[in-house]
């Protein structure tokens, strides 16, 4: 049995294929291009935890300096991704309202 997941950038990609206009295509873009770096920050994170999860798991140790890098690294993105989930939330609600708005006018 394969591990079958659903297209998560399916909406992007009709959005892209919907649009003829240069501007909206440039904002898709720039909204990949965000999904793309945010994708390898976290995966670098998922990497160091499973070092120092294998590392731990077999008695090696682990330097207090490598732990302090890496806590300041797991500070800074919880702040920023803290920060994006409340900026996201609000464009959703934003997105959401002005949908409303476009249902009740047609």
């Amino acid at each position: 049995m394969t591990d079958e997941q659903p297209d998560r950038l399916e909406p992007l990609r009709q959005l892209a294929e919907a649009s003829d206009d240069a501007r909206l295509l440039d904002q898709v873009m720039a909204t990949v291009e965000l999904l793309e770096k945010d994708t390898a920050l976290l995966l670098d994170q998922a990497h160091i935890a499973r070092d120092i999860a294998s590392r731990t798991k077999a008695g090696d140790w682990v330097a207090n300096t490598e732990l302090v890098e890496i806590m300041e690294d797991a500070d800074y993105f919880l702040r920023v991704y803290k920060q994006q989930r409340e900026d996201i939330g609000r464009l959703k609600a934003t997105l959401q309202d002005k949908q409303t708005r476009l249902k009740t006018s047609v």
